[in-house]
């Protein structure tokens, strides 16, 4: 009986949180790289259209990469783009999306580099309001210096920063330090477990389940 509420129970917090989600929908052109402090696996990207986020602020580290002609090489070339953050508030939106202007030349790509001309929009075409700014200390032969490299520009206090997005990081990498066998980031975690994890409720119901039977009908 116990199995059969806790299953009723687990239901109901996963509507609960998918109700609250959002989905940030993936662009074969934009490389994620961080998200909220985190590196981004590719195992978790690779052949996915969205990603889970919850309805509140975050902040993205982003390549564009994208096949273009070059005048000057008479040749199509793979442009990337500076590594580029955008922070932003998911409240009430079911859906981001990235809009990126036209980028077939070495005109559009150059302004596009110096402008940083793309748009966020939710599920109903709006712009959603961000800050944003460009990750210059960022080496694309080095994407595994990414995280560490945010945790620096969130304390920084630069436009588009999160500070509490550093801090999440160093407690990462202390919890890891001190607990050798703490090995898996959150990141590699199912999005909507890792949100249930973070509910109240769901850790209540953890705590009924280990009490046992007995001790239940006491209560």
């Amino acid at each position: 009986m116990k199995i059969c509420h806790a299953l009723v129970a687990l239901a109901s917090l996963s509507l609960m949180v998918s109700a609250s989600a959002t989905s940030l929908k993936l662009s074969p052109d934009v490389d994620v790289l961080v998200i909220d402090g985190k590196q981004m696996s590719g195992a978790i990207l690779k052949g996915a259209d969205s990603l889970e986020l919850d309805g509140g602020q975050h902040q993205i580290l982003f390549q564009v990469s994208k096949n273009v002609r070059s005048v000057a090489q008479q040749a199509p070339i793979i442009y990337h783009s500076p590594a580029l953050i955008v922070t932003f508030n998911a409240k009430s939106n079911r859906s981001v999306s990235f809009v990126l202007p036209k980028l077939s030349n070495d005109n559009e790509t150059t302004q596009f580099s110096q402008q940083m001309n793309y748009q966020l929009i939710d599920e109903q075409g709006r712009q959603i309001p961000t800050q944003r700014d460009v990750l210059n200390m960022f080496n694309p032969g080095h994407t595994a210096d990414a995280e560490k490299l945010m945790m620096t520009y969130n304390l920084s206090g630069a436009r588009a920063a999160v500070p509490s997005f550093a801090k999440g990081s160093m407690d990462k990498k202390s919890a890891l330090a001190t607990d050798a066998t703490s090995q898996i980031s959150i990141v590699y975690l199912h999005p909507l477990w890792t949100r249930l994890a973070a509910n109240a409720g769901f850790e209540r119901l953890l705590l009924w389940l280990k009490l046992p039977d007995n001790q239940e009908r006491a209560s």
